[in-house]
């Protein structure tokens, strides 16, 4: 996992939200795809973390980021900050950059 984190918009309004890739285009796809390199069950992953220690963090999935020989992705917003190459051995690290970067409580 390499991030890169901006530094957060003056007013942040609303909660945090990570969205994960969870393309899967096949084995046999000429192009990489998120999904098929682990993307649903870092969402998964990620879900449980989050619910685990009660935070109010939104995640949510869609079909490309178009960052795909660097996925699996994740982009945490606001701030249009990305994780490439996230698997579910990750999420506790993905997880505690949002919190310190967002200022949440946990």
């Amino acid at each position: 996992m390499k991030p890169v984190l901006r530094p957060l918009p003056d007013e942040v309004s609303g909660k945090p939200l990570l969205t994960v890739c969870v393309n899967d285009r096949g084995p046999n796809a000429i192009i990489a795809s998120c999904g098929h390199r682990g993307g649903a069950a870092l969402e998964s992953a990620l879900g449980a973390e989050i619910a685990r220690r009660g935070l109010d963090i939104e995640i949510q999935t869609i079909k490309c980021l178009g960052l795909c020989e660097k996925g699996p992705n994740v982009r945490l917003a606001p701030g249009i900050n990305w994780f490439h190459e996230v698997s579910p051995d990750d999420v506790t690290e993905l997880v505690d950059q949002a919190v310190a970067h967002m200022n949440l409580p946990g």
